[in-house]
């Protein structure tokens, strides 16, 4: 969030006294920004077994909940080879989640995502960091665009706007590479009817957002050491490969 001195200044004028215009402008304003003070970065749960990890990202992306400092420390902890990323998020701060997102991608193990309940906003696209997606048969994911907050004058609500552009058009980019759509495709479902478009597990399935959908009737497995699993990413991949070589 942009703040801006004018404000401060127009209160100003119209009190006469600077240091009185300053504590309205911070009585206004300091319940819509982080405290100075920031809270103690939620510890990541970490389920580990013989052929694989799991890290549970079931909380907000950000300081609000999993901020991407606490994300990648404990990813570094992991020495196995295949790590599963069980998600139930509805999103959070879009920096956080593409540092989150671009260290499960650089991260030399197997990684499978899987959507357990919810993936909305900045954990949509985390989901996308796994080399295999799943999502079970009633969970969901929601994409839209970037939001902000601007406090200024018309420059800076402008230098907003363009900045959520570049945002958006980030993003879209990630989604168009998982799913071989056009990146002005995904940013068409992010801007939705009105703010957004929500996926069930088929929806997500049929825009290749997930390269499958988990069987209620699976009993636990282990999703990284699966043969069906890995099969599944080959068959993914080669899809989207596919969907990009025909559209260029």
């Amino acid at each position: 969030m942009h703040r801006n001195d004018s404000y401060t200044f127009a209160i100003y004028n119209r009190v006469g006294d600077k240091s009185a215009a300053q504590k309205e402008w911070k009585a206004r304003f300091e319940n819509r920004t982080l405290p100075t003070e920031q809270p103690q970065d939620k510890v990541v749960e970490i389920r580990a077994n013989a052929a694989a990890t799991e890290i549970l990202l079931y909380d907000e992306i950000g300081v609000w909940g999993i901020t991407a400092k606490s994300f990648i420390t404990a990813l570094a902890t992991i020495t196995t080879p295949d790590i599963v990323v069980r998600i139930n998020s509805p999103g959070g701060d879009v920096f956080d989640g593409l540092a989150i997102y671009n260290a499960l991608k650089a991260h030399k193990g197997n990684v499978t995502c899987v959507v357990d309940g919810l993936a909305a906003s900045a954990a949509s696209f985390i989901a996308l960091a796994g080399s295999t997606v799943r999502i079970h048969e009633n969970a969901l994911m929601m994409i839209h665009r970037a939001w902000g907050l601007a406090i200024g004058n018309q420059s800076d609500m402008a230098d907003m706007a363009t900045v959520l552009g570049k945002i958006d058009g980030q993003l879209a980019d990630i989604y168009a590479k998982q799913t071989g759509k056009s990146s002005a495709e995904m940013l068409a479902l992010m801007k939705g009817d009105s703010d957004g478009t929500w996926f069930t597990a088929a929806e997500a399935a049929a825009l290749n957002l997930v390269d499958e959908i988990v069987d209620p009737a699976e009993g636990p497995r282990d999703e990284a050491d699966s043969g069906a699993s890995k099969a599944s990413a080959l068959i993914g991949a080669m899809r989207r490969r596919l969907a990009l070589a025909d559209r260029d």
